[in-house]
C-alpha cells in the first residue's frame, strides 16, 4: 500500500442521536485523525419530525468548527435508515451477472418497489452447497436523497455513501488484523443496537430496538421524568446495577436508577444471547469468544461488567484508533471518551482508500447524475475527435483523386457487411437472453419463497417468547387488508380469505379459490392470523388487553425494525387496534368450556412486509 492511495478524508456519520464529522490526513502506512467534533441531536419522539432540521443545524456547525465548507466528504447513514438483507445467489460468472440476480432479488426480499430503492451489495463468500452468499444493502431514496440534501446545502460535496454496519466492520478488520477468534461488536446506539458476528469466511448481523432510547424511555416511565429529563440524569448519573449489593452504598434516586437502566438493560442481554443462538443454529456460526462494545450506549458506568456476567463472555471497549494515529491536536481527555462512537468514520476512511473488506455505497440521486455526466464527457470528446477526423479525411478526399475515395468506399463495404452479420448474432442472443431471464426470474421468486414461510416462524417464535402467552394456531390470509379492516372472526371476516379450508376433503385440506383477487393478478398471501391464550391479570377489561397484545407484539415487530418481515407500525397499530387485535373473554364462553377461565383468547392479524405468492397459483393469462 503507498502513500499516494490515502487521500485527505472527511467523513460524516448521520446517527439517530448524533452527528459526527472527522477530517483524516494521510501518510505513509494509512491515516492520522487530524480533527474531529461531534453534535448531539436529543429530540423527544414526538419532535421526530424535526429531525431533518436538526440534522443540518448540526451539519453546519461541525462544518464551520472543523473549516471543511466545499470538500467532498463520504457520508455514513444509521443502520436505522437501511435494509439488510442475507441472499444466496447461485454460482455466476461475472459481476454484471450477480448485479442483474441482485436485482431481482431486491424485488422479493425489500418491501418497496426498486424505483423507490437506492441498493448496493458485497459478495461474501461461497456457502457450503455451491450457492454465493450476498448482502443486500438497501434505503429509500426520499430519506437518502434528503440526508444528502443537507450535507450539500452546506457546502458540501458527498463523495460516497455507507452503512454505519459495514463501515464499523471495516474500522474493526483494520484496528484488530491479527484476531482470528470468532468475535460479536455491539453498537449500542440511539434507536437500535447493531449486533454483528465477524469471523473467518462468516458475517452477520442483526439490529434489536433494545438501545439508548429505550433505556431513556424506560427511566422516564419508571420515574415519573419527561424525556429529555430522563435523559439528561441517564447521561449525568447513570450506571448499571451489577446486583449483590452493588447500589447499597448510592443514594436512594442513583440507586433507582441503577436498577432501572439494568432491568431495561436486561432486555438488551436477553435480545443479543437470542441472536447467538440463531446465528449458530441458522448460519453454522460458532460461538464468539470475545464482546467488542462500541456506540454512544456503551458510555453506560459498568455495562461491560453487566453485560460480561450476562451473556458469559469477556467484553471489552472497541477501540477503532487502535491502528490509526491521532494528530497532537487532538484532546486526549476528550478522544478517550469519544472514541468508541468513531468507528463508522473510522470506517468511512478506510473504504475510501479502498482497503476495506467492504465496499457499500448508497447513490444519491444528485451524485448519480453528476458521476453519469462526467462518465459523458469522455465520450463527448471522442464523438469530437472523430468529428474532426472525418472532417480531416474530406478534405484529403476532395483535394485527391475521386477514385481513391471510391476505393475506400469499396474497402469499407466489407467491414459493413461483417458488423450486420454481427448485428444479427446479436439480435438472436438478444431474444434467447430474453428467454433465459424470464426463466430466472421464475425461479428466483421459487427460490426466495423456500425461505419465507421458514423465517417468518423463526421471528414469530423469537419476538413473542414470554411466561405468560403462548400461540396455538397460524394460517395464512390471502388478499386481506388488515389496515383498512377490522378484525371479525367469521365468514364475513378472516374465514373466507384463509388459504386453506379443512372442511373441503375428509382426509385432509386443499387451497381455495379466491374469487375476491383483483383481475390479472395472481393470489398473495398478505397476512398471517394468530391465535393463543394469555393468563388474565385480574378483572382486567378488553381495552388494557389490547393494550398489553399491542405492547407486546406491535412494539417488537415494528416495521421500521430493519429485520422485521411484518408490517406493523406501532403508532398505527394503538390508533386502530381492533384492526388487528380481538380478544375473546372466558366470561363470554362459560358453558361451552371453549376458554379456561384461568385465561383469554386472543386473534391477531400480522401483516407481510412482503406478500407470498400461494402455492399451484399463477399470473391469470393476458388476454
Amino acid at each position: 500500500m503507498t502513500m499516494a492511495e490515502y487521500k485527505t478524508t472527511v467523513a460524516l456519520e448521520i446517527g439517530a442521536q448524533c452527528v459526527t464529522m472527522a477530517l483524516f490526513n494521510p501518510t505513509a502506512k494509512g491515516f492520522v485523525l487530524s480533527r474531529y467534533a461531534r453534535r448531539d441531536i436529543l429530540l423527544d419522539p414526538v419532535e421526530e419530525g424535526m429531525r431533518i432540521d436538526y440534522v443540518s443545524h448540526a451539519v453546519g456547525e461541525l462544518v464551520k468548527e472543523l473549516k471543511v465548507r466545499g470538500k467532498d466528504v463520504r457520508d455514513v447513514v444509521s443502520g436505522q435508515k437501511v435494509f439488510m438483507r442475507f441472499i444466496k445467489l447461485p454460482a455466476l460468472d461475472t459481476v454484471d451477472d450477480m448485479a442483474e440476480q441482485v436485482g431481482f432479488e431486491a424485488q422479493q426480499h425489500i418491501p418497496f418497489p426498486l424505483e423507490e430503492i437506492v441498493y448496493d451489495f458485497q459478495l461474501l463468500g461461497n456457502a457450503e452447497d455451491g450457492e454465493q452468499e450476498v448482502l443486500l444493502v438497501a434505503i429509500k431514496k426520499d430519506e437518502l436523497d434528503e440526508l444528502n440534501g443537507q450535507v450539500e446545502a452546506n457546502g458540501l460535496r458527498t463523495r460516497s455513501v455507507d452503512c454505519s454496519i459495514t463501515s464499523l466492520y471495516n474500522a474493526y478488520k483494520a484496528s484488530y488484523p491479527d484476531e482470528k477468534e470468532a468475535v460479536m461488536l455491539l453498537d449500542i446506539g440511539a434507536k437500535t443496537t447493531d449486533i454483528l458476528f465477524i469471523e473467518e469466511g462468516k458475517f452477520f448481523t442483526r439490529s434489536v430496538t433494545a438501545a439508548g432510547s429505550y433505556v431513556t424511555n424506560t427511566i422516564a416511565r419508571e420515574m415519573n421524568l419527561s424525556f429529555r429529563e430522563a435523559e439528561g440524569l441517564k447521561v449525568e448519573q447513570g450506571i448499571v446495577s451489577l446486583g449483590n449489593g452493588h447500589t447499597d452504598s448510592m443514594p436512594e434516586e442513583q440507586a433507582t436508577l441503577a436498577s432501572v437502566i439494568s432491568n431495561a438493560m436486561t432486555r438488551l442481554s436477553s435480545e443479543v444471547q437470542r441472536t447467538i443462538n440463531h446465528y449458530r443454529a441458522q448460519y453454522k456460526g460458532n460461538p464468539p469468544t470475545k464482546v467488542y462494545l462500541c456506540g454512544g450506549g456503551a458510555r453506560l458506568a459498568c455495562i461491560s461488567d453487566f453485560l460480561q456476567n450476562a451473556l458469559d463472555i469477556p467484553v471489552e471497549i472497541f477501540n477503532p484508533l487502535r491502528s490509526m494515529g491521532v494528530s497532537s491536536k487532538v484532546d486526549p481527555e476528550v478522544l478517550d471518551k469519544d472514541a468508541l462512537c468513531l468507528g463508522p468514520v473510522v470506517g468511512a476512511a478506510i473504504t475510501g482508500a479502498k482497503v476495506g473488506e467492504f465496499s457499500i455505497d448508497l447513490v444519491p440521486t444528485s451524485v448519480g447524475k453528476d458521476r453519469a455526466e462526467k462518465k459523458l464527457i469522455p465520450k463527448v470528446l471522442v464523438a469530437g475527435l472523430i468529428a474532426l477526423a472525418g472532417a480531416g479525411f474530406c478534405a484529403y478526399a476532395t483535394n485527391k483523386k475521386a477514385k481513391l475515395a471510391e476505393e475506400q468506399l469499396r474497402q469499407a463495404a466489407a467491414p459493413i457487411e461483417q458488423v450486420d452479420s454481427i448485428h444479427a448474432i446479436m439480435e438472436r442472443n438478444r431474444t434467447r437472453y430474453e428467454h433465459n431471464l424470464k426463466d430466472i426470474k421464475q425461479y428466483s421468486g421459487l427460490y426466495a419463497a423456500r425461505y419465507a414461510y421458514p423465517d417468518l416462524l423463526i421471528q414469530l417464535a423469537e419476538k413473542t417468547t414470554a411466561p405468560n402467552f403462548w400461540i396455538t394456531d397460524l394460517d395464512a390470509l390471502v388478499g386481506y387488508d388488515a389496515v383498512n379492516t377490522p378484525l371479525t372472526i367469521g365468514s364475513e371476516g378472516t374465514d373466507r380469505h384463509l388459504l386453506l379450508d379443512t372442511r373441503e376433503t375428509r382426509s385432509g385440506s386443499m387451497v381455495r379459490s379466491f374469487e375476491m383477487v383483483e383481475h390479472n393478478k395472481a393470489p398473495r398471501v398478505t397476512a398471517l392470523l394468530v391465535s393463543g391464550y394469555y393468563f388474565k391479570k385480574g378483572k382486567e377489561d378488553q381495552g388494557k388487553q389490547l393494550q398489553r397484545l399491542n405492547e407486546l407484539v406491535a412494539s417488537k415487530f415494528d416495521e421500521r425494525s430493519a429485520d422485521s418481515l411484518f408490517q406493523f407500525n406501532s403508532e398505527n397499530v394503538r390508533a386502530t387496534g381492533g384492526h388487528f387485535f380481538v380478544v375473546q373473554n372466558a366470561e363470554k364462553s362459560k358453558g361451552h368450556n371453549l376458554i379456561p377461565e384461568y385465561a383469554d383468547k386472543f386473534y391477531m392479524v400480522m401483516p407481510l412486509k412482503t406478500p407470498l405468492p400461494v402455492p399451484g397459483a399463477s399470473e391469470p393469462a393476458k388476454k
